[in-house]
């Protein structure tokens, strides 16, 4: 079982910081929460729930919501056609962050919609790319490890990681960056920070 860790992130869309990301492991219960604002005023948060099984080889179910729009959504893997190879979209980031450390080039395995758990998973692929400069907030850079994500032949995602940890993140137009959780939050509207903090509700 992996220990307990908590990370933060601040959320990044065109050069400007927009929100912040919050995730924290328990060795099997992984949530994941996004809050930004979109520029124009309007804020748009999700969480992800998801639960590995017991030996952490696969996941046991997820739940998901979004605002706004009040989505909600949730699956027990037992109970689905999601075989043991699948794994929730936001689980993606355990994935990574092990092959990263466990020296590997690439990882397979079959991405689920968290906002549509009922479609087919998609194949995905994770592959290791090259080491590479990237920039960082406050004019910042270093030399990191490319990772990308490719699911259903497109890709969705890619990671940097700087001595065995995920620095920067891009998915969706946006860009993440590790940092501590003051940073995270500072300038942040109430709202946004009580829930990167909160959640929904209960886990």
């Amino acid at each position: 079982m992996q220990s307990a860790w908590e990370r933060w992130e601040s959320f990044w869309v065109g050069g400007t910081r927009r929100g912040a990301v919050f995730r924290c492991f328990d060795g099997t219960l992984l949530i994941t929460r996004v809050a930004f604002d979109d520029g124009v005023g309007s804020p748009f948060t999700c969480e992800s729930i998801v639960r590995l099984s017991r030996n952490g080889d696969t996941w046991s179910g997820f739940r998901y919501g979004q605002e706004p729009g009040g989505l909600r959504s949730g699956a027990w893997r037992d109970d689905s056609e999601h075989g043991v190879d699948t794994l929730p979209a936001s689980g993606e980031y355990l994935l990574v962050e092990r092959l990263v450390r466990s020296g590997r080039e690439t990882g397979t395995f079959r991405r689920v919609d968290e906002a549509n758990p009922a479609a087919p998973a998609a194949p995905a692929e994770v592959h290791r790319r090259r080491v590479e400069t990237i920039d960082l907030p406050q004019g910042r850079s270093l030399r990191a490890e490319r990772w990308e994500v490719v699911a259903g032949g497109v890709r969705v995602g890619a990671w940097w990681a700087h001595d065995g940890e995920l620095v920067r993140g891009a998915s969706g137009g946006a860009l993440t960056f590790a940092c501590p959780e003051a940073t995270a939050l500072e300038g942040l509207d109430q709202p946004l920070s009580d829930f990167l903090r909160g959640g929904f509700g209960k886990t």
